[in-house]
């Protein structure tokens, strides 16, 4: 009886810390309600100019740029951009590299004018502008005590050499039943 409630509890646990987690990433929604940021400014960072010393960096939701990267790694999904390499175990080689994806956040925390700035497939590409795109809303910079535009180049990485291979799927109908 102690063990059944001993993995109840435990799983409850986790499945709040789970829970925890996503709401960590919702938090600057609130921050500015119902902003749009239309107007043309001048953005600091990226390729687009200078980035002066005295700016506050937009923040990640949950914790900066480490918080970041945690979140485009466990977003990142395969792509089966192949090389046309076998290694010797007769795998073939998928392509690996970094995509580096340059995106804006805006005044209101949003991300926007994400693009490639350094790729390495139409797959990989693609995937990393997914996962940029679906950042969410950051706490926005600012210099001065005035909110601004920022840039930032963000690092996707794709390191697997082969794709993962999938147990058979076992067909259930062929098994005689006793």
């Amino acid at each position: 009886m102690k063990k059944l409630v001993f993995i109840f509890v435990s799983a409850l646990f986790y499945s709040v810390s789970i829970v925890a987690q996503d709401d960590s990433l919702l938090e600057y929604v609130h921050l500015f309600p119902n902003c749009v940021d239309n107007e043309e400014s001048t953005i600091y960072g990226g390729t687009y100019g200078e980035y002066p010393p005295e700016i506050e960096d937009a923040i990640f939701p949950g914790g900066g740029f480490v918080k970041m990267s945690q979140y485009i790694y466990t977003n990142t999904e395969m792509q089966p951009a192949y090389t046309g390499e076998i290694n010797e175990n007769g795998d073939s080689l998928l392509v690996t590299g970094i995509v580096r994806v340059e995106f804006v956040v805006d005044r209101c925390g949003k991300v926007g004018r994400v693009r490639v700035v350094e790729s390495v497939s139409e797959l990989q590409d693609a995937e990393a502008l997914r996962i940029v795109e679906g950042f969410p809303i950051f706490k926005p910079a600012s210099l001065k005590d005035y909110r601004v535009k920022i840039a930032y180049i963000a690092p996707v990485y794709f390191s697997k050499k082969v794709m993962p291979r999938k147990a058979p799927e076992i067909d259930y109908d062929s098994y005689y039943y006793w």
